[in-house]
């Protein structure tokens, strides 16, 4: 049959065969780096991945875990990584120190990070005198003096235990700490488990509960490139808005397309994660606003918990941690 085919069709199939390898060419790969390791939060990510939302948008996307926010920040200061997800207290403290970054969306309108212990914490002064285990690097060093501070008590009596995250459940079901940091999603329904094989219960203490009203996750890159190529970093929000949305009608979806791009993950487990991660994600300001969306009123009441906890003399503005353009009138 090839025989018969004359040049002109020749050339025509040739070119139609070329045109993925050349979209494919044209893809901007990046790093995604998120605050923790990976878990059920980040399934939007890699269900977009999986749909090719963030190939439309131009990207080939490769997500890779650390060890908190204090360590996103710093990599993506140093171009080690091209987008993050951070914890937004976080970043303020970053700014203030120097680093070159800043945000252009939400990922997390709430913080879903708490507490977990196997007895009660029914309010913040119950944290006083008990051993608490959290990472350097983690977000909770940062967000519970800001509670602190909002309730009048003294964060100087936290007691902080310097710990691996992939430590965390031992040390707490093994009884050689009180309190560890925990996310709802993360960390609740894997722990809940290990503790009922033992006879144990978990109890959880929400930072949200707590009058922690600040903005959870954002979405961050260099300042620079926000500068010179908005346009990029809203092509990637908009790919995430997408993801995430479809995550949010389609949960199973997204968790087997997590599973299968990590197979030693438990598929059960990813969907009770992602299902607990979308209550911080479907918060009565995003559904006015839309996914991805801040307005600079709850930047400036962010920026304020920060600076007030972390004793940050100079003024930060909205404008330092996040992108103009991007901010919601």
């Amino acid at each position: 049959m090839l025989a018969r085919i004359g040049t002109p069709l020749l050339l025509i199939l040739a070119t139609l065969a070329a045109v993925p390898a050349a979209q494919a060419a044209d893809l901007q790969r990046v790093k995604l780096l998120v605050n923790y390791t990976l878990f059920g939060r980040h399934a939007p990510l890699f269900l977009g991945s999986d749909k090719g939302f963030y190939k439309e948008a131009g990207f080939e996307v490769e997500i890779l875990p650390s060890t908190g926010s204090g360590f996103v920040n710093t990599a993506i200061d140093a171009g080690k990584a091209d987008y993050a997800v951070t914890d937004a207290s976080v970043l303020v403290k970053s700014i203030a120190k120097g680093a070159q970054i800043k945000a252009f969306g939400a990922f997390m309108d709430v913080s879903a990070n708490g507490l977990a212990s196997l007895q009660p914490i029914p309010t913040p002064q119950s944290l006083i005198g008990k051993n608490i285990a959290a990472a350097v690097t983690d977000s909770s060093r940062v967000v519970l003096p800001i509670i602190f501070s909002q309730k009048g008590l003294d964060a100087s009596k936290l007691q902080w235990q310097a710990a691996d995250p992939s430590t965390y459940f031992s040390l707490l079901l093994s009884g050689r700490v009180d309190v560890i940091a925990a996310a709802m999603d993360a960390d609740r329904p894997a722990l809940t488990r290990a503790a009922t094989a033992q006879g144990k219960q978990v109890s959880f203490a929400a930072f949200a509960d707590w009058g922690y009203d600040s903005f959870g996750l954002f979405l961050i890159t260099q300042s620079e490139r926000i500068a010179k190529r908005p346009d990029q970093a809203r092509a990637f929000l908009m790919a995430t808005k997408k993801s995430v949305e479809y995550a949010l009608t389609h949960p199973e979806e997204a968790a087997h397309a997590m599973v299968n791009a990590n197979s030693t993950m438990n598929y059960d487990l990813v969907l009770a994660q992602w299902k607990a991660a979308a209550v911080a994600m479907q918060t009565p300001f995003v559904k006015v606003h839309g996914f991805g969306a801040v307005t600079t009123d709850r930047l400036r009441h962010t920026i304020q918990l920060a600076r007030t906890a972390l004793q940050i003399d100079q003024e930060i503005t909205p404008s330092q941690i996040f992108a103009d353009s991007f901010v919601t009138p």
